[in-house]
């Protein structure tokens, strides 16, 4: 069957199947006048034109067949195939669609088109203007071909709902992860307008105590009470600048992913940080959720470093490559056994590597870790955009 192999490579040459083309092979093979493929709108209901020949883009688009009216919806409710010798449809768009002149009538075949496990997804409308009726062998044909088509639509039917869904899952994430940023950047303005005004201000009244205990009791407990709550109380302000830094980066806002990147390789302790970047314009747009985590997880490799490898020098870098940016947090430290730290059952809190594993999962990137004890360790993280 040649022509069967034709419609195998019409229906699996492109990523999404043409109608069209299956609509003008139907009425080749069945030596018919014309043929529409109608399909099915389960929300409303209906049949819609997916594709006629000769085609007629304006009266394709207004024509509406109720699921079980008409010929053609009865075929779509029941799934029954038929032939008719000499029909008038009386809708004027699907007469337009047929090329009826009035009075005229046609002879037609009807067969349902299925999907999957024997759903109906469509049905096909051939049609002769000569009174040659269809007959049991036409009818053959067309179903087989029919349902091949149907698989084919019913596949992309799959496809076009699962990346609909991928797509509210990206939305999903990405008004998930701006919630949690701007709740980090509310605590970090409260931190800032409040702890640490009030310490900078216990400093100042310390301070005073301090010189007024040196000049009336310089030997006194007391003085020595007030240094030590003087060294916590710019402890304590340290730390809670630091931490109003890690919770949000005003660069990473204001100038982007490679500003805020920079500026953490200069700002992290004990360590020398060297950063390389590919030109902003080369990179690209990265969405401002995927920045977000790229940075969290820079943070989060940052710390890991400062922590447990005792290196001496870092290498960051932020590269794309083809579709995905690539962030890389390479150190010179002790290094360790990666076998071990994937094992939930020794792992533990160890490395804390857990976070930055999730925040890979958050936005769909893949996370490399290559290590070995003594000589250092790579976090590769690739993610697409």
């Amino acid at each position: 069957m040649a022509d069967v192999a034709r419609l195998h490579g019409l229906l699996l040459s492109r990523a999404n199947v043409d109608l069209a083309a299956a609509a003008q092979y139907l009425t080749e093979v069945l030596d018919a006048d014309g043929a529409l493929i109608l399909l099915v709108d389960h929300i409303e209901a209906e049949l819609y034109v997916g594709a006629a020949y000769p085609s007629s883009p304006a009266d394709e688009e207004i024509m509406r067949v109720p699921v079980g009216y008409g010929v053609t919806g009865l075929v779509a409710l029941n799934g029954h195939a038929v032939t008719l010798e000499d029909d008038s449809p009386r809708n004027e768009a699907h007469r337009r669609l047929l090329r009826l002149e009035p009075g005229q009538s046609v002879s037609r075949l009807c067969v349902p088109i299925h999907g999957l496990s024997s759903s109906i997804v469509g049905v096909l409308s051939a049609h002769r203007h000569s009174r040659k009726p269809f007959d049991e062998e036409d009818l053959e044909a067309a179903q087989v071909r029919s349902d091949l088509i149907g698989l084919r639509v019913y596949a992309q039917g799959l496809l076009g709902a699962a990346q609909d869904q991928q797509s509210i899952r990206d939305r999903l994430i990405a008004q998930a992860i701006s919630a949690q940023e701007a709740e980090r950047r509310r605590i970090a303005g409260d931190l800032h307008d409040g702890v640490t005004q009030a310490l900078a201000s216990l400093a100042f009244h310390l301070s005073a105590a301090d010189v007024d205990l040196a000049d009336s009791a310089p030997e006194s407990e007391a003085l020595h009470q007030v240094r030590e709550a003087r060294r916590l109380a710019g402890l304590a302000y340290d730390e809670t600048r630091a931490a109003i830094t890690g919770l949000h980066s005003l660069l990473l806002e204001d100038l982007g992913l490679i500003a805020a990147l920079e500026s953490l390789a200069q700002t992290v302790p004990q360590v020398a940080v060297e950063f390389r970047a590919d030109d902003a314009d080369v990179i690209g747009q990265v969405p401002d959720h995927i920045a977000a985590v790229l940075y969290r997880i820079a943070q989060e490799a940052m710390n890991n470093i400062v922590k447990h490898a005792d290196a001496a020098r870092v290498l960051m870098s932020l590269r794309r490559v083809g579709d995905a940016v690539v962030l890389g947090v390479t150190d010179d430290g002790v290094g360790f056994d990666v076998a071990k730290v994937r094992d939930p059952d020794v792992r533990g809190g160890h490395f804390g590597l857990s976070s930055i594993r999730e925040r890979c999962a958050l936005i769909g990137a893949t996370l490399r870790i290559d290590s070995v004890e003594g000589r250092g360790t790579a976090v590769i993280i690739e993610a697409p955009l």
